[in-house]
């Protein structure tokens, strides 16, 4: 036979308070003294009682849920980022519903429409590739707080947070060219995505800036992945002159091409010099330590959430966007010793 529900009558009872009191205590009203939320949460507590948030928000007609997509929780550094947005929604009072989108546009509007279907506040995303402001655009239309991170959502009209891509990649070429490098390339990013060419404006501002001459650079635009990065990778170095330094996208196309470099029996810091981008954890660890350019993702997070919920809290504030600097973190990688060693 099934217990019988413990209601707020119960909860008042056994408390000594009135029905209202409870309900106050239980949204953690400020109108209650401190002892008395403590009581009436004792007492539920004893009891049993579970607090139905879904149906205070259809009371209140709001919701304290926020619904984050990211665009691929394969890459380590999404992860991290997913990990302190959570948090820092948790600390502000929000619970966090994610998915993963895994780059596929059809699985971010299924995502959008079931976290609108279960009454999300607001939604934070990572957008996968390809998106369009049109995808959003019936979201806007009905005034559903969206900021977005990393990548932008061409044309539309919503907060954006992101490393500033330019100044980190510009700082990593320069570091490289300032070691007497003159074959340089850039590997990685999808050709049409906005997080590309800031990143390739960056490296084009440093090797113009050094007059390096245009027959030693190249650019080769790969998918985001260690399969990806590690089969481009052999079109530089099977050439008559290979690189002497590698730009990298991104981490996670950082380890590809080192995976492809150590198959061609390069080393890496002694034969060629490579840099990443979002400094992982894993950067410490593989051989050797990967110089890369970190983001601060955990400020990236604050900004996000603390856009989100301003949002929240005044839907007619202006459009804010915020790029943080990112500071190049310099490992074995990108420390050419062929080029320290005396010519004969």
């Amino acid at each position: 036979m099934k217990p019988p529900s413990i209601t707020i009558p119960d909860v008042a009872k056994a408390a000594g308070v009135s029905k209202s009191t409870v309900s106050l205590a239980l949204q953690d009203s400020p109108k209650l003294r401190t002892e008395t939320k403590k009581k009436v949460m004792k007492a539920a507590r004893q009891l049993g009682y579970v607090y139905n948030q879904g149906a205070a928000n259809l009371r209140r007609r709001s919701s304290s849920m926020i619904g984050m997509i990211i665009n691929d929780l394969t890459n380590p550094f999404f992860a991290e980022l997913a990990i302190a947005l959570e948090r820092h929604f948790s600390e502000a009072g929000y619970v966090v519903m994610m998915a993963n989108t895994s780059e596929d546009r059809e699985q971010q509007d299924k995502v959008l429409r079931a976290f609108c279907e279960h009454g999300v506040a607001g939604i934070l995303i990572s957008p996968a590739y390809n998106t369009a402001q049109q995808d959003f655009a019936s979201y806007f239309a009905r005034g559903l707080p969206i900021v977005s991170v990393m990548q932008p959502i061409p044309g539309a009209e919503c907060d954006y947070i992101a490393p500033d891509y330019q100044l980190g990649i510009q700082e990593a070429t320069q570091h490289l060219l300032d070691q007497g490098i003159e074959r340089i390339a850039f590997l990685g990013g999808r050709l049409d995505s906005a997080a590309f060419h800031e990143r390739k404006k960056g490296f084009l501002a440093a090797v113009e800036k050094a007059a390096i001459d245009p027959d030693k650079i190249q650019i080769i635009p790969c998918a985001v992945t260690r399969k990806a990065a590690s089969e481009a990778v052999q079109q530089l170095i099977d050439q008559e002159h290979p690189p002497q330094g590698i730009v990298c996208y991104c981490d996670i196309v950082a380890f590809g091409v080192t995976f492809g470099l150590h198959n061609s029996h390069l080393e890496i810091g002694v034969d060629i010099a490579i840099t990443g981008f979002d400094d992982v954890l894993a950067c410490d660890t593989v051989s050797p330590p990967l110089s890369s350019l970190r983001p601060h993702t955990d400020q990236l997070a604050r900004l996000a959430c603390d856009s989100l919920i301003q949002k929240l809290k005044d839907p007619t504030r202006p459009v804010a966007n915020h790029l943080v600097k990112p500071k190049l973190i310099v490992r074995e990688s990108s420390i050419l010793t062929k080029l320290k060693q005396p010519q004969h």
